[in-house]
């Protein structure tokens, strides 16, 4: 399995994040004799390789900005993409709720845009899999890019472009992770799929897609009741004086739909 960007100097073809004085974020790819163009002049990648992580540099005219190497939540925050992502504030207790541990083998569906790939191979380490399932070559290849440049190659990463609606191919299998629009179509799969006592979890956005899961985990009176809930996250201001909550919050994204297989 791959790895987190190395220790020590920053390095020319890795990415960084710029933190300006207000405190916004820009993610660049350093590049030899390359400049980074702003409103008060240019910074030259030049002046970043080979500094410290979480350095100063200043632009021509003098201003200042700081430079990371980026966390996960910087990375996938600053990502362009064409498809929308599992943001952090839910990866973390998908991660949590479904129990993934060091070891496991791990279906997912859909990969998307690959942030959640990221945190699941993370979690199993070396000796655990993670099998990724997506139905669209575009998605496949944009999300196997996005973790092969946070983590390096895994070679215990398998996509398979396959439709999961028609079912797993994998058995023995310790946790079934969904992000798809109709998952209730996956449960007979997961059924077999999972060892007994695995955890199937899926993510959805709306109450309807919910109701319609939870009745389909039901009626086949091989999973235990689910637990559904959703997280807010809700940021606060704490500068002087000042201590209030933020005017804007990340309230709802997705439910979260978790239960396990019975003997």
């Amino acid at each position: 399995m791959g790895g987190r960007k190395p220790a020590g100097p920053l390095r020319a073809g890795e990415e960084v994040i710029l933190v300006d004085p207000k405190g916004e974020e820009r993610m660049i790819t350093l590049s030899p004799g390359k400049p980074f163009g702003t409103h008060k002049g240019n910074l030259l990648h030049d002046d970043i390789i080979g500094k410290p992580d979480g350095s100063r540099v200043w632009t021509a005219m003098g201003a200042q900005y700081r430079v990371f190497r980026p966390t996960f939540n910087q990375f996938v925050m600053n990502l362009k993409r064409h498809a929308q992502i599992i943001y952090p504030k839910d990866i973390g207790p998908i991660l949590l709720w479904a129990d993934i541990f060091p070891g496991a083998t791990v279906v997912e569906a859909g990969i998307g845009w690959g942030a959640l790939a990221i945190k699941l191979l993370e979690a199993v380490g070396p000796a655990g899999r993670l099998v990724s399932y997506e139905v669209r070559q575009d998605f496949a290849s944009s999300g196997a890019r996005t973790v092969e440049r946070f983590l390096g190659t895994c070679g215990n990463h398998e996509i398979k472009v396959r439709d999961i609606y028609q079912g797993i191919e994998e058995r023995d299998v310790d946790r079934v992770v969904l992000d798809l629009p109709e998952p209730w179509h996956v449960v007979p799969h997961a059924a077999e799929a999972l060892v007994p006592g695995g955890i199937l979890l899926s993510y959805l956005p709306s109450t309807l897609q919910v109701k319609q899961m939870v009745d389909m985990v039901g009626e086949g009176g091989g999973f235990t009741e689910p637990e559904v809930f959703e997280v807010i996250h809700r940021p606060w201001h704490v500068k002087g004086q000042s201590v209030r909550p933020v005017q804007w919050m990340f309230s709802h994204s997705a439910f979260l739909i978790s239960c396990r297989k019975l003997s």
